[in-house]
């Protein structure tokens, strides 16, 4: 049987067991802190990348799924009691070995997932409750991140091949290409509180470039540089919108191509600052808000794993990720469970060379 075959196989019988990509409800809610709510039952090189929420009773986790078939899109939908696979419409025509990279979603009602092959365009499928229905952008452009304000407001982000910057808005009708005021070499994430407070990351090949849009235009926006040594550059990481006096955003220091700390800054309706973090060995990576005016940060640098910080009130704290006996934790993205403090947490667990994707849960203890 082939390698193709098997993956349909297993596939198959998951199906007939209501099992799916991953499984087992989130465990009850009376247990707090960090956990596994739901993960791949073999570790077949399948995981999460990205994960959105509307509610406590609606969130959708999207990725790559088991190695190695030809069309590796994998989305599962939490419904407020467990994690279900969901049947995706076709793979786009030209497409080839497609899997999806971002999720964003204002409603049950209002799902985009974003995604890109081997070869061919990137793509994106919308869900409005009743179908899915898809959209191909441009030749060889990779998605990275996208902000999903409303039916009618909707952002993606990401480079082509050809390192020219992709940045699109959907206004209920149409896609339109959307131009930038400074040149990027790449961009890296974007985020939005409102249709007039939409942050966009990236890069300029010197270091962070950080761009606002107030509703009809784009504006660049200074970070101030942290302190740095000889020979130590900065990369841009991901940018957070909480509201119009309240952004945060994430760097990381590097030297040779070595990381070499964590750069945390905070927007507080004027302007950037730097926030003063003692944690010299991490690496920050993906943010999401707590709930409560503080944040969650992955980070991947102190040790072989992802570690979660938590920043409130200039108190850092922190917690391994979970993981199944000798696995490894990779937490790709975070997301807040809006209405609550609890969050959902969307990667892979590695073990010996491969993946099986998991879903994370976090409780408050109060």
């Amino acid at each position: 049987m082939s390698i193709s075959s098997k993956r349909a196989a297993v596939i198959g019988a998951l199906a007939l067991l209501g099992l799916g990509a991953v499984t087992g409800p989130a465990r009850a809610t009376e247990e707090t802190g960090w956990r596994i709510a739901a993960v791949s039952p073999t570790y077949s090189g399948d995981e999460f990348r990205d994960v959105a929420a509307t509610g406590p009773d609606d969130a959708w986790a999207v990725g790559e799924g088991p190695c190695c078939g030809t069309d590796e899109r994998q989305v599962s939908h939490w419904d407020g009691a467990s994690w279900q696979p969901v049947a995706l419409p076709a793979v786009p025509q030209n497409v080839r070995y497609p899997s999806l990279t971002t999720v964003g979603a204002s409603s049950a009602n209002d799902v985009w997932v974003f995604g890109e092959g081997m070869d061919g365009p990137a793509f994106a499928h919308h869900w409005d409750g009743t179908a899915w229905r898809t959209t191909v952008f441009g030749e060889d452009n990779g998605i990275k991140d996208s902000a999903v304000i409303g039916p009618a407001d909707v952002w993606v982000a990401g480079t082509s091949t050809a390192y020219q910057p992709l940045v699109e808005h959907y206004d209920g009708v149409q896609w339109t290409n959307t131009p930038l005021p400074v040149t990027l070499w790449d961009v890296n994430a974007i985020s939005a509180s409102a249709a007039d407070d939409v942050w966009l990351m990236g890069s300029d090949g010197s270091g962070p470039v950080m761009l606002h849009w107030t509703g009809s235009e784009w504006h660049t926006v200074a970070l101030p540089p942290p302190p740095l040594d000889a020979g130590v550059r900065v990369a841009a990481r991901d940018v957070l919108a909480v509201g119009p006096q309240d952004a945060w955003a994430t760097g990381a220091l590097t030297h040779q191509g070595v990381l070499a700390g964590p750069v945390l800054w905070h927007w507080n309706g004027q302007g950037w600052s730097l926030v003063e973090l003692d944690a010299p060995d991490d690496s920050l990576n993906t943010l999401a808000s707590d709930g409560a005016g503080g944040v969650w940060v992955v980070s991947s640098g102190l040790r072989p794993g992802a570690d979660l910080l938590h920043y409130s009130g200039g108190a850092l704290t922190r917690e391994l990720a979970p993981a199944e006996s000798g696995a490894t934790p990779d937490v790709r993205e975070l997301t807040l469970i809006p209405g609550t403090r609890s969050l959902w947490g969307a990667g892979a667990l590695v073990n010996d060379g491969d993946a099986a994707a998991v879903v994370y849960r976090y409780d408050p203890a109060s």
